[in-house]
């Protein structure tokens, strides 16, 4: 019997919200029992601006009157945040493996809590690692030129996170186990950080690589943030730093990515969900 058969359809957007928050609930205790894993996941960001403030912080130039720092967090947090959200193939993968989906496909519920539930979660893990994110920046130096700035910047971000947490999920949805989804997602990833101005600007770049980083969106949304955070800059920096664009401009580019990824995966998502035979 179906969830429709078994749930009044006036009720049914009702029951929909209460499945999708009774799977974020149950994900964000799975999580909160794995302490190890919560430390492990934020250790590494931490270990990353500490490293890049300290250690390479002082051979970057091209930022003008703009501490390194300043720079450094924006990029920081958006390769946090979309790494974090790798959680969400890996806790699909392990979910199917075990069978646990299979399970919850034969319940009465919606089909999309799953999903929704799993995305939320992670969103959730992606909002405390950000905090924590800019809470050790301010302690090393950084300092955003404006507050709003600085919380739109966050909005964003969660935004985008969430919007890719779809694409891991997606992936998860299809690898048959948990070292399936780092292999198929890592190459990924690594470049789209890396290749993007999440450390240094993309003026700095060869010609060919500065294509691909000033258009990709991970830079894109990067250059958003810091944009929002760092406050008005000089036309020569904003052309050294965000390739001549406005604020404004890479905030609705920003969130028509984060859109656009959120529509398209997440559609597939869910219709690689319904069609898994149970």
């Amino acid at each position: 019997m179906t969830t429709s058969e078994l749930r009044p359809a006036s009720n049914s957007l009702r029951w929909t919200i209460s499945d999708c928050l009774a799977m974020t609930g149950r994900n964000v205790r799975r999580l909160m029992r794995a302490p190890d894993q919560v430390v492990f996941t934020l250790l590494s960001p931490i270990m990353f601006t500490l490293l890049f403030r300290y250690v390479f912080g002082g051979a970057i130039r091209g930022l003008g009157n703009i501490n390194y720092v300043n720079y450094l967090i924006p990029g920081i947090a958006v390769q946090t945040a979309i790494f974090t959200a790798g959680n969400s193939g890996f806790a699909l993968a392990e979910d199917r493996g075990k069978g646990f989906i299979d399970r919850l496909r034969s319940l009465p519920m919606a089909r999309s809590a799953v999903l929704a539930g799993r995305v939320s979660a992670d969103t959730l893990s992606n909002a405390v690692g950000l905090f924590i994110i800019i809470a050790v920046g301010v302690a090393v130096g950084f300092r955003p030129e404006s507050i709003p700035g600085l919380l739109l910047g966050v909005l964003l971000l969660l935004g985008f996170a969430l919007a890719t947490c779809f694409i891991f999920a997606l992936v998860g949805m299809y690898a048959s186990n948990v070292q399936t989804v780092n292999a198929a997602t890592f190459p990924v990833i690594f470049p789209l950080t890396f290749a993007s101005s999440a450390f240094v600007p993309t003026s700095t770049m060869p010609s060919w690589l500065r294509a691909f980083a000033d258009h990709q969106p991970v830079t894109i949304v990067i250059n958003a943030v810091r944009a929002l955070t760092i406050g008005n800059v000089s036309s020569a920096q904003r052309e050294q730093l965000f390739a001549g664009q406005s604020t404004s401009s890479l905030v609705i580019q920003s969130l028509l990515w984060a859109l656009g990824i959120g529509l398209v995966f997440g559609s597939l998502a869910v219709r690689r969900y319904n069609s898994t035979s149970i």
